[in-house]
């Protein structure tokens, strides 16, 4: 099936989706149902390339909901196991907890239930399996600028050295497997605050956090991807554009009020 791309089909694509039942209870963000709505209609407007749902917050319901719609709108799907961490670098520590991390993530992952991928492009599904394997990072597929992937998982990996530091410090740790036996017992490791990662929230409309240089620039890469997602929203509903920015006003809101205490 061919997948129309006039304001119309969009539109309608939107309404559908707007028009799913699901369990909210295990969907309960509302800016990231609207998200995930407007990057739906992305994809299927050759705007973004594909969409990942059940990464984290998930919902069978509302996966089911959506693949439905996909394959009614003649977009395409693909379930596979959810995404591993990507590492762009080794974390500087013994090698072998690392490897004992990774078997540790992939054993998790395997209790977990599957994730879904909405594509338009068949040509894509290579680079959508190498990334379900994490043998590449999400941003080729997820349309995602790299920098931002990149800066996001070296804060990831900057956090587990913190956290190493912490098992040799802390509890004077000194080998892999004191850190294996001290990771088993979710020992609780103190992080100074200049070491914690900041994860920026500085886009309405997009669901990846900018890194540093994206989010100071308002022609940034990350920037673009934005007002670019914003035009859309407001091309398909008006209505809709304003309930986006309402819940991301009021999710703004709340983070300031929590950082504050």
């Amino acid at each position: 099936m061919m997948v129309l791309t006039g304001d119309a089909a969009l539109r309608s694509l939107l309404g559908d989706l707007q028009g799913l039942r699901f369990d909210r209870e295990e969907k309960s963000s509302e800016l990231e149902i609207l998200l995930d709505y407007l990057e739906l209609v992305a994809v299927a407007a050759g705007e973004k390339p594909a969409h990942l749902q059940g990464q984290g917050m998930r919902s069978r319901s509302f996966m089911r909901g959506i693949d439905g719609v996909a394959a009614a709108h003649g977009l395409l799907a693909m379930y596979t196991p959810p995404v591993p961490t990507h590492y762009h670098r080794p974390p500087h520590y013994d090698a072998r907890f690392f490897e004992w991390e990774r078997e540790r993530e992939r054993e998790s992952l395997a209790r977990e239930g599957q994730v879904l991928w909405v594509y338009r492009d068949r040509d894509l599904e290579r680079a959508i399996r190498a990334a379900a394997q994490g043998e590449t990072d999400v941003a080729e597929v997820l349309g995602y600028p790299a920098c931002c992937v990149r800066e996001n998982s070296e804060l990831g990996i900057r956090l587990s050295e913190a956290r190493v530091r912490g098992y040799q410090t802390q509890y004077g740790a000194k080998d892999a497997a004191d850190f294996i036996r001290l990771a088993k017992e979710d020992a609780r490791v103190k992080i100074p605050p200049s070491e914690m990662p900041r994860f920026r929230h500085v886009f309405d409309y997009v669901q990846f956090s900018p890194c540093r240089e994206c989010a100071e620039s308002s022609s940034s890469p990350a920037a673009e991807i934005n007002w670019a997602m914003k035009r859309l929203a407001t091309r398909l509903s008006p209505t809709f554009q304003r309930a986006i920015e309402k819940v991301a006003k009021a999710v703004a809101t709340a983070r300031k009020h929590k950082n504050r205490r």
